[in-house]
């Protein structure tokens, strides 16, 4: 029951992401400004991917870590994700300045 409450919750934190993903995408295709909310998409998401990978890992145990397997490339991967394209501390800066508008 462990391990599936933990998936529950990875499974949950990736659809959120993915709808702040599709939030953006619509506002962007309806000619929208999405500084306020492709940056909450890219904070939001980089975070989930992180904490998903992490999670991923623990439940490997041991070969979570190891080259072979492919979880621990997801999380070497999802590292990059926290920082290319502007860190988390910019996305939140980018953030805050639009709700003080």
């Amino acid at each position: 029951q462990a391990i599936a409450f933990k998936l529950a919750d990875m499974a949950t934190q990736i659809t959120a992401a993915r709808m702040l993903c599709f939030k953006a995408a619509c506002e962007k295709d309806a000619g929208k400004d999405i500084s306020e909310s492709g940056a909450m998409a890219k904070l939001y998401s980089s975070q989930v991917a992180m904490d998903t990978t992490i999670e991923a890992v623990q439940i490997h145990g041991g070969y979570g870590y190891v080259k072979e397997y492919h979880v621990e490339r997801l999380m070497r991967d999802a590292k990059i994700t926290q920082i290319y394209e502007g860190t988390s501390e910019i996305q939140k800066i980018v953030i805050s300045r639009s709700i003080a508008k």
